[in-house]
């Protein structure tokens, strides 16, 4: 076994308006894990990073959690020092949760000195995770389109060309996962699923071929923001603005972020969107984000 590796795992934004439960998208932040083997069984967390009190640093924490899970499962239990570097803001609509995962499942595979197969890490981590469109975006990077078959997942990714910007914006509030997906119906129309369908095969048509001839109607939802915006003061008059420089907007993952793609330049969109969710009583700034087309699987090798 490997004395030590490192792994670095982008942030995803899943959903992108119609691809509910379908796509994501890999960005510019990042968490980093560096993994120590001990010579016993004890496990010691140091963390560094955003959101320090949503983030234990004991046995408890996610990443540690899981490696050990995974260890003992494949008979090969071990202690470590695991370090973390975290800018993936936690409960926003960022994958913070399938970062987490993904790191800590490459990192075993790579402690463990097994072979590390995409199809297989990204099932494994659905399994732990419970849904695949991030976990696949942050390993294969890009935008990524996934499915599930049982326990298997099969995902596909497409390098995004640079040829717009991501302006991610950032209230000061999280929702829990499991609060935005109770609000949403147990059945939808045709008509909606249809709609959905046809916006979301057009935007793969489009990244797949690398081609970013955007409309804002592209990102327009009937699946799920709809019923999410009563918990995110200000979505809904984001999700209908105008600005010269916007080519669609949407929420990230099950929100409360927004993520707008833009034009090369994006200037006054962060602005705009901000403004309107202080006129809601929200505060919030805002980043300028280039996508991430490498991946975990680009990113990492064993240190």
């Amino acid at each position: 076994m490997p004395e030590r590796v490192s792994v670095r795992v982008p942030a995803t934004s899943a959903n992108l308006g119609c691809a509910f439960d379908c796509a994501a998208l890999a960005l510019g932040l990042y968490l980093d894990i560096h993994v120590t083997l001990r010579a016993d069984l004890d496990i010691k967390v140091l963390y560094r990073g955003v959101n320090p009190d949503r983030i234990p640093a004991d046995e408890s924490n996610l990443v540690a959690s899981t490696m050990q899970k995974i260890l003992r499962r494949w008979g090969k239990p071990h202690g470590f020092d695991l370090e973390i570097e975290n800018q993936i803001p936690v409960g926003v609509g960022l994958g913070s949760s399938a970062a987490a995962i993904v790191g800590s499942v490459a990192a075993c595979h790579w402690l463990a000195d097994r072979a590390l197969y995409d199809d297989e890490l990204v099932s494994l981590a659905t399994q732990l995770e419970g849904h695949p469109d991030n976990v696949a975006a942050a390993w294969h990077g890009g935008f990524t389109v996934a499915i599930q078959e049982g326990d298997h997942v099969l995902a596909y990714s497409s390098p995004v060309p640079d040829l717009f910007r991501l302006v991610l914006v950032i209230p000061a509030y999280a929702v829990a996962t499991e609060k935005a997906r109770s609000v949403l119906p147990a059945q939808y129309s045709r008509a909606d699923v249809v709609h959905n369908l046809q916006r979301a095969a057009v935007l793969s048509a489009q990244l797949f071929s690398g081609k970013v001839d955007f409309h804002p109607g592209f990102f327009d939802d009937r699946l799920h923001q709809p019923y999410r915006a009563p918990l995110m003061p200000g979505l809904s008059e984001v999700l209908a603005m105008k600005h010269p420089n916007l080519l669609g907007v949407c929420l990230s993952g099950a929100g409360p972020s927004i993520l707008a793609f833009t034009r090369p330049t994006p200037s006054g969109v962060g602005e705009t969107i901000c403004r309107i969710l202080r006129e809601k009583g929200v505060e919030s700034h805002f980043s300028i984000l280039a996508p991430d087309n490498r991946g975990a699987k680009g990113w990492s090798v064993p240190a």
